[in-house]
């Protein structure tokens, strides 16, 4: 009886809705260092869904958003940021060598050469994320309480031969959403799956300055905080309106749906995308559970005017043009390499960008033969794990150390350009040649 008692009580604590950890309640937690995982391009399984659009619904009437006149553009691009990720993994057994615990989390570290002092305060700042992930505070549980849960759920499917998952699951990852010399926003991503329909899902904003190396909040984006708010509100119920399904959706048993919407400017809830800022509920907020999870994007040219202009993102300018070289074949001294990323042994290699690439990424990622019914144009191509990313690369190259496979490639090179279209390139070999080449994503899974 204590055990189904003692599963109950697990499945029901784990049922609540997660949100952004309470970072400062654990600033004086002593803990043992994080460790340092082997960074390995392997392939990883389809992650959680993260994204969902954004939509709309009554009569009641839109808010008048005047359109600000100006550049929707900020400061120069300044310092090149470089940012790496490591994914830890740690899979938690049973007395008896059954698996019933997989807990993951990935550690993003921020480089600046010119700013080395802001670095180190936001990945001072990073390492919290961490540490309240790991031991539980606020809505994180800690890997020893979910470790505990696992194993009360196992003993009781062992002795009563329930048909209950015995795997629980933790992970989370994060993404760089924009990085550049004003701004580095990150986008955390939670998934807690304990058997059956147990479990959460959350989102949570950290956004720094990458001058200082200080957490941004709303108050100080504005000289006058309380009308931004406002009018960021006004803005998330405009954005909402325009998909009529949404906004009714939100709207079901009587919630005052533009309430529920301006009560997402909060801190925790939002983070600067290359599109503009963007405002999200916690998990189940909004609608119910199983709906889609909605993300309010508030473009760039409708802030002008009410964020300081250094918030916005600085002009892009210029042609790109990638390749990739053999380190043996270029001659000492005639190419600058910013960085060198080691993945796994096999070929030296330099991504040599001529211009401009922007938001430059080395990932793994998954295929699917067949695109997503929800996604825009023929998306099949899906990072799993990023590696590496840089802000920008002008006229300058990226040593890589990594291994080439037959047939169907596993490395990813993203990048957008001076208008913000996204290019994404594979490693792979020339068949007819042998040589390392660059190849589209027009290409097709081998085999």
């Amino acid at each position: 009886m204590k055990k189904i008692v003692s599963l109950i009580l697990c499945v029901s604590l784990l049922f609540s809705l997660s949100a952004c950890a309470e970072l400062d309640a654990i600033r004086n937690t002593e803990l043992p260092p994080l460790p340092t995982p082997e960074v390995k391009a392997t392939e990883a399984p389809a992650p959680a869904e993260e994204e969902a659009a954004p939509e709309e619904s009554r009569e009641t009437p839109v808010p008048e958003i005047a359109v600000a006149e100006g550049d929707a553009t900020g400061a120069e691009i300044g310092d090149r940021v470089i940012i790496y990720t490591k994914k830890t993994s740690e899979d938690l057994d049973a007395p008896d060598g059954s698996p019933i615990l997989i807990f993951s989390y990935v550690t993003p570290t921020v480089r600046i050469d010119e700013r080395p002092e802001a670095a180190k305060a936001i990945n001072e700042q990073l390492v919290l994320f961490d540490e309240a992930y790991i031991t539980g505070s606020g809505s994180d549980s800690g890997k020893n309480n979910l470790l505990q849960e696992a194993l009360d759920n196992y003993s009781y499917v062992h002795y009563t031969g329930a048909e209950l998952n015995t795997t629980f699951t933790s992970a989370r990852t994060v993404k760089s959403l924009r990085a550049d010399g004003s701004v580095v926003s990150f986008r955390y991503w939670t998934s807690v799956y304990t058997g059956g329909k147990g479990g959460s899902q959350s989102y949570c904003g950290a956004n720094y300055s990458t001058q200082t190396g200080e957490k941004l909040t709303l108050d100080m984006l504005s000289s006058d905080a309380e009308t931004l708010k406002t009018a960021l509100g006004d803005r998330i119920i405009s954005v909402a309106r325009e998909n009529a399904d949404l906004y009714a959706e939100i709207s079901k048993n009587d919630v005052d749906a533009d309430s529920a919407l301006r009560a997402l400017v909060r801190e925790g809830n939002w983070y600067f995308s290359g599109e503009g800022m963007v405002f999200f509920p916690e998990f189940g907020e909004l609608m119910p559970e199983e709906s889609a999870f909605p993300m309010f994007t508030i473009s760039y040219a409708s802030l002008v005017g009410l964020i300081d202009q250094q918030y916005l993102p600085a002009a892009r300018e210029g042609k790109t043009e990638l390749t990739v070289l053999p380190l043996d074949e270029v001659e000492d001294g005639t190419i600058w390499s910013i960085d060198r990323l080691a993945l796994s042994e096999g070929d030296e290699l330099y991504l040599k960008v001529d211009g401009t690439a922007y938001d430059v990424t080395i990932s793994n990622f998954y295929y699917v033969d067949e695109p997503k019914a929800e996604a825009e144009g023929d998306e099949r191509f899906y990072e799993a794990e990023r590696y590496w990313y840089a802000s920008f690369m002008t006229d300058c190259a990226l040593q890589i150390r990594t291994a080439i496979p037959d047939g169907m490639p596993d490395l990813m090179i993203a990048y957008t350009d001076a208008d913000y279209v996204q290019h994404r390139l594979f490693l792979s070999e020339d068949g007819e040649t042998g040589h390392v080449a660059l190849v589209d994503d027009t290409i097709q899974a081998v085999g």
